[in-house]
């Protein structure tokens, strides 16, 4: 049975639809703090977004060092375990987009250039976009690549200047993902590639998990899409989809311990400090932990769509349907 609509402010980027039902409500599981956010999902397309969405100098607030990984040092186990998420999706993206054309690469929202930095090796050379100025210069630092810190859409690249764009858990940020594809679309070469990584809200992890679900990460992600809304997304701004894999359970043990501290009656997001003391004296052993987490989910994988998703995305030529 569909909910009842809810008030809403916004209209879906899939299918430009306002009427939604509610979804889900949480807090900055990240940062902690009293204010909920809700999150409404589409009538028509069954796409997530943050509605009511906070006004730009209160987001500025979600986005501290610490909610991302610029803080981390280069030997935290943190970070290696980061560097180990991002090659092996660096891999798969590469593989997938092949031997495209000049291997020219733009890596949209870079961050502090992990994943960028593991496609170097591969044969990529580009750029990279991060429109915060820290992280940008940390990223030019572990890359020596140019790092442009403007909107993709506001950029002064000439049209066909990338084999393959990426945006590695980028696109659920963006206040509009249409107009960011579409401006991506025009950047690539006539046989250019996206490479995107991005969370499920389809997946069985957001049903079981709820609001205690690790990807949820409101007010930071203003849209959350299924397979099916995703390609419909891709393919109204003239793409095909090529290739898709699924990483089941990446982020359950995070989301379990999130739902056992509601369960106690206790807050979100005031445990950072623990956990970052505790990953300090047992790194090394939630490092092996995790590479052995991330295989068994690859494995998983390719029997049911899991939490989070990478799909491929071919620019298709001639004019847009």
């Amino acid at each position: 049975m569909i909910r009842s609509a809810v008030p809403t402010t916004l209209s879906c980027c899939v299918c430009g639809t306002r009427a939604a039902r509610y979804w889900r409500r949480a807090g900055d599981h990240l940062l902690g703090g009293p204010r909920c956010f809700q999150a409404v999902r589409c009538l028509r397309c069954g796409t997530v977004r943050l509605d009511p969405r906070p006004a730009a100098e209160e987001m500025v607030l979600h986005y501290v060092p610490a909610t991302y990984a610029r803080a981390e040092n280069e030997d935290t186990g943190i970070g290696e375990r980061l560097d180990e998420t991002n090659r092996r999706t660096a891999g798969r993206l590469s593989e997938w987009a092949g031997d495209a054309g000049q291997r020219r690469l733009l890596d949209k929202g870079c961050g502090e250039g992990r994943f960028l930095q593991q496609m170097i090796p591969l044969g990529w050379q580009g750029a990279g976009i991060e429109v915060d100025p820290v992280a940008a210069e940390m990223a030019r630092r572990r890359t020596g690549l140019p790092i442009h810190e403007v909107p993709v859409d506001e950029s002064d690249f000439p049209p066909g200047s990338f084999d393959l764009v990426t945006m590695v858990h980028v696109l659920e940020h963006v206040s509009d993902p249409r107009e960011t594809l579409t401006a991506v679309r025009n950047l690539l070469s006539d046989e250019g590639w996206v490479g995107i990584a991005i969370p499920n809200i389809g997946s069985v992890e957001a049903s079981l998990f709820r609001s205690c679900w690790y990807p949820l990460d409101l007010p930071r992600h203003f849209w959350g899409f299924t397979p099916h809304s995703l390609a419909r997304l891709a393919e109204e701004c003239g793409f095909d989809v090529v290739h898709r894999a699924y990483f089941p359970f990446v982020n359950s043990i995070q989301s379990l311990r999130y739902a056992l501290r509601a369960l106690g009656g206790k807050p979100i997001g005031e445990e950072r400090d623990t956990e970052a003391a505790a990953d300090e004296s047992a790194g090394s052993l939630r490092s092996r932990i995790f590479r052995g987490v991330q295989e068994m989910s690859e494995r998983l994988g390719t029997f049911f769509p899991g939490e989070v998703m990478e799909v491929a995305l071919r620019k298709r030529r001639g004019e847009l349907r």
